[in-house]
């Protein structure tokens, strides 16, 4: 089983930390565009069609919206593959481990 590094730790540890504060400010932009009001929405988006002119800023979305949304899904792939490793190399060595001998007294 491979030991990790402090250094991979913390870096590791660091990604997870910009994960979960990536999910949290998704999680808060799908929560505002949920409590929109969806008429209100509607004419805004024809509006936007009609002029041509559509963008996420028009609908009260940010503009890096699918930006964010790329980063979180490259380090929860990047997560889920260590963790992932991690689980089967835990799973090989407890494979290889002989089943304890029972003693009676």
């Amino acid at each position: 089983m491979k030991i990790l590094s402090l250094q991979e730790c913390q870096r590791d540890l660091a990604a997870l930390d910009a994960a979960d504060q990536l999910t949290t400010a998704m999680k808060g932009e799908i929560e505002r565009f949920k409590t929109m009001d969806s008429q209100g929405l509607i004419k805004k988006a024809m509006g936007m069609l009609m002029s041509g002119n559509l963008s996420l800023e028009g609908l009260g979305l940010p503009a890096n919206l699918f930006e964010q949304i790329e980063q979180l899904e490259k380090l929860n792939s990047v997560a889920r593959t260590k963790y992932r490793a991690r689980v089967l190399a835990d799973k090989a060595v407890l494979e290889d481990i002989e089943p304890a001998q029972i003693v009676e007294a």
